[in-house]
């Protein structure tokens, strides 16, 4: 039995049935998880989309795995789809990794290229389908973890969604910005 823990979005949705057809599965979308460790005992927990801090208690005692895109050790921390394409980046990884105390740090499992071009949704709906791909490797093959290496940088929650047009002309910037908020789910 593995958990998936994750914000309820068609893509975790659709990550969530990619491997329910597969592995014995439980989706949480809530904090609901860390009571049910207690009961089900997961072999694995994964924490797909999911923003909020989870506690020691449970990363501590437990097999957890965080899926980020990015191209670790660059692209850690907050809104990391939205910063790399505002940073111009157009070719990521998305990563399942060892769940740390220190955010996004921990050695990586496996790993898969991404492209970041597209819609938000687009590119949220391939980040499942490499995701589904990565949570069935680690729970079939259980592979050893290997130390992120390079430089690192922090990537700081975008929080402001409002379009710069005041404080730029340059049409290439506000085409990214739209991009990055350019789905259903994003306001």
């Amino acid at each position: 039995m593995i958990f998936l823990v994750s914000k309820n979005t068609p893509w975790s949705k659709k990550l969530y049935d990619n491997l329910s057809n597969e592995i014995e599965c439980k989706w949480f979308t809530n904090g609901t998880y860390k009571e049910e460790t207690v009961i089900a005992k997961p072999s694995w927990i994964f924490f797909f989309h999911w923003s909020n801090i989870v506690p020691e208690s449970i990363y501590g005692s437990h097999k957890c795995v965080v899926l980020h895109t990015g191209n670790l050790p660059a692209g850690r921390g907050g809104s990391p789809l939205q910063n790399q394409i505002l940073d111009g980046v157009v070719e990521s990884r998305v990563n399942a990794i060892v769940m740390e105390k220190e955010i996004d740090s921990g050695d990586i499992y496996a790993s898969l290229p991404i492209t970041l071009q597209g819609t938000i949704d687009d590119i949220w709906m391939t980040i499942a389908d490499r995701a589904s791909f990565l949570i069935k490797e680690c729970v079939k093959n259980n592979p050893k973890p290997t130390p992120q290496d390079g430089n690192v940088q922090i990537y700081k929650r975008n929080k402001d969604n409002s379009l710069p047009l005041e404080k730029t002309s340059d049409l290439s910037k506000i085409h990214k910005f739209i991009q990055m908020l350019d789905g259903e789910h994003y306001p």
